[in-house]
């Protein structure tokens, strides 16, 4: 039973706290510069490797490949939204 809250306590503060990438895409769309594109995905894997470090028993490195990943599947569903109009030629 306490593999389960510590697994509901990782989804729900990842979800309440990461996904600036796309919160960007929502709020923004075409009209997202570098600087907010680039912060949202610092913030974004900074949240979230903190978050799965502190709340799981990962290593540092697998908390960090872990908000790696996160990180960019945000950063796609950003894409979807609108957030990477910043990257196009």
């Amino acid at each position: 039973m306490r593999g389960m809250k510590r697994a509901l306590l990782v989804v729900s503060c990842g979800a309440l706290s990461a996904g600036c990438v796309t919160t960007a895409g929502f709020v923004k769309k075409d009209r997202v510069t570098l600087p907010i594109f680039a912060a949202a995905v610092a913030a974004d894997l900074v949240v979230s490797s903190v978050v799965l470090g502190a709340a799981t028993d990962l290593s540092t490195a697998g908390a960090i490949a872990s908000g790696f990943a996160f990180t960019a599947v945000d950063v796609g569903i950003g894409c979807i939204t609108g957030a990477c109009a910043v990257l196009r030629p």
